[in-house]
Formats: C-alpha cells, sequence, structure tokens
C-alpha cells in the first residue's frame, strides 16, 4: 500500500482520489461484476438481493457501534455522529421484506462470507479507538452510499417493479433532503477539522484499505451469482 505524501492539499480533494481509484478496484482493465450488473437490472433472485442488503448490515452494524463509542468519548457535540446518516433501521426493514422474520440469523450463517468478514473485522478492531480511522470508514461507506443512492434506488424500483420504500429504504435518505449540499458541508468539515499530518495519512491509508476490504466482499458475492441469478 502507497503512503500518501505531506501536502497542502485538503484533506477532501485527497480522499477524492484515493476513491476514485477505489471505485475502480485498482484495475482500469476489469470488466464490470456480473452480480453488480445484475443487482441494478433486475437480474437476481430474492436471495440474490437479500445477500447484499446482510453485506451492509453487518458492515454497518460495526461502523454504527463505532460512532456511538466515539460519541462516549467526545461527547454528543462529536462532529461526525451526523444521526441523519444511520443506516440500520433501514437494513432492519429491508432484510426482513427480502428475508422474513428470521433474517438476523440468516444474516449472520447464510451472508458472512470471507470477505465481508475480514471488512467486519477491521472496523472493529480501529475504528472505535482511533478517530482517523473511524473518518477513513465514516466518510468511505456513507459518503458512497449517499451519492449513489438515488440513481441505485430508481434504477432498482423500475428494474424489480417496486413501488414505494419496501426493500430499498437503504437508499432513502429521508432526513437529507439535499445531498450535494450535505456532501458539501461534510467535505468542508474534513478540510476544517484539525487534523494532524500524520492523522491525514491515516485516513486516507485507511480509506484505501476500506475500498480493498470492499471489493473482496463484492467478490464474495460474484462467486456465488450463478445461485442468486433470478
Amino acid at each position: 500500500m502507497s503512503t500518501p505524501q505531506t501536502t497542502t492539499e485538503p484533506l477532501s480533494a485527497m480522499l477524492r482520489r484515493v476513491s476514485n481509484r477505489g471505485h475502480r478496484g485498482g484495475d482500469e482493465g476489469s470488466a464490470e461484476p456480473r452480480y453488480a450488473t445484475a443487482y441494478l437490472r433486475g437480474g437476481l433472485n430474492r436471495e440474490g438481493i437479500a445477500a447484499q442488503a446482510a453485506q451492509h448490515f453487518l458492515m454497518y452494524e460495526a461502523l454504527e457501534a463505532a460512532t456511538s463509542t466515539q460519541l462516549e468519548q467526545y461527547g454528543q457535540d462529536f462532529a461526525f455522529a451526523m444521526p441523519e446518516l444511520r443506516r440500520l433501521p433501514a437494513l432492519r426493514a429491508d432484510l426482513a421484506h427480502w428475508i422474513g422474520p428470521e433474517w438476523e440469523t440468516v444474516t449472520r450463517t447464510r451472508y458472512a462470507t470471507p470477505g465481508i468478514t475480514s471488512y467486519v473485522e477491521r472496523l472493529t478492531e480501529v475504528a472505535a479507538s482511533s478517530l482517523p480511522h473511524f473518518v477513513a470508514h465514516h466518510y468511505t461507506r456513507y459518503l458512497a452510499d449517499l451519492s449513489g443512492g438515488l440513481m441505485i434506488v430508481k434504477m432498482f424500483r423500475d428494474s424489480y417493479s417496486i413501488e414505494g420504500d419496501d426493500g430499498v429504504r437503504f437508499y432513502v435518505f429521508d432526513e437529507i433532503p439535499d445531498p450535494r449540499a450535505f456532501k458539501d458541508t461534510y467535505r468542508a468539515l474534513l478540510d476544517e477539522f484539525p487534523f494532524s499530518d500524520a492523522d491525514r495519512n491515516s485516513i486516507a491509508e485507511e480509506v484505501q484499505l476500506a475500498y480493498d476490504l470492499n471489493n473482496a466482499a463484492g467478490a464474495d458475492l460474484e462467486a456465488r451469482f450463478e445461485e442468486y441469478q433470478a
């Protein structure tokens, strides 16, 4: 893993560069995964759709537990608490929709694949005890899902003939009426927060790692694509 250089570049710009590379999976020539394509185009069965929601639940469960720990340490004015971003209630509802009342047991047994388990283990290891590492994962998960949410939910509803929010609540940020303005405010917070140069480098390195872990979790879904096809 390359270490970002210390510069006067705004932290938000540094992280955007890292994120752009992470979205490509580090390989510009790689083909788009079949699972991801089918997910948006109506090509998955209920089990396949639930698999993505389950991964999101497991990673957000760890991240939002870390948020609670950071709140205990820094108090209710903790700048990165941002309750309007929290995803667990929506994910519980989505999993109950796609799996049924036994969704939690199924999520923790059937869908806890090696890739997502490694992601959760890393979150549990660093996000509660280190503010820079927490911010790295907070930024990577929430801003990516907020950015893609509006596009994904529209395609998803159209592809699977879904009316309303049942099954897609994860992508609906009811408390954020203007995502673009929210992201601008978030990036300004990153740039203004008094992180040291070492903190900035730690955040950028951890964002790189978060994308690697996310890509590995996605590879688990791709490996089971045949059984997830509609």
